[in-house]
């Protein structure tokens, strides 16, 4: 339970090597996209490092969070309304990943953010402070009490994507480093 914990904190806290030709523009992500990384996340009294897989379809997406060598694997599944986390036979469901990481880890995190944050654009919910680059790429957010840093992205352009992501929120930080995207992962 204690590592299920610590993984759902993970992705809720929330968080290369690559080839830049095999990196997809933003504009080509708007419906469906995946991307594979690792993710480290730290507070006061734990910290935590593990592999994301995020793959997702329109407004549906599956996220699957494990360690090294696939130990302690979860999955997220969600769609509009409805959230489910798995690890191995228990199963937790909400309508939104805010609930789930309310429900599991009474936590109160803006998890909605997540799918923007990672495309390296603010969430529509709640645009909150934005800086740009010469280059019109977000370089640092401060939205719903956090603070994201974007310092690398693959590529040139307003359309590039990002390759790291830094956030920090009172003493809760993380990393996520992007290893792959892709385009239309159907």
């Amino acid at each position: 339970m204690k590592q299920l914990l610590i993984l759902a904190t993970a992705l809720f806290v929330l968080a290369g090597c690559a080839n830049r030709d095999s990196q997809p523009d933003f504009a080509d992500l708007t419906e469906t996209w995946a991307f594979s990384g690792k993710m480290a996340v730290r507070n006061a009294t734990e910290a935590s490092s593990f592999n994301v897989d995020w793959v997702q379809s329109q407004a549906d997406f599956e996220i699957e969070l494990s360690g090294p060598l696939g130990q302690g694997r979860v999955e997220v599944a969600g769609r509009p309304g409805r959230v489910t986390l798995r690890q191995g036979d228990d199963v937790w469901r909400a309508r939104s990943l805010t609930e789930l990481g309310q429900r599991l880890a009474d936590m109160n995190l803006p998890l909605d953010h997540l799918q923007y944050w990672v495309r390296g654009r603010a969430s529509p919910r709640d645009i909150g402070t934005l800086t740009l680059d010469n280059q019109g790429r977000l370089t640092r957010l401060q939205q719903s009490g956090w603070t994201v840093s974007f310092p690398a992205y693959y590529g040139e352009g307003a359309d590039a994507l990002p390759r790291r992501i830094d956030f920090e929120r009172d003493d809760s930080s993380g990393r996520l480093v992007i290893r792959n995207w892709l385009a239309d992962a159907s």
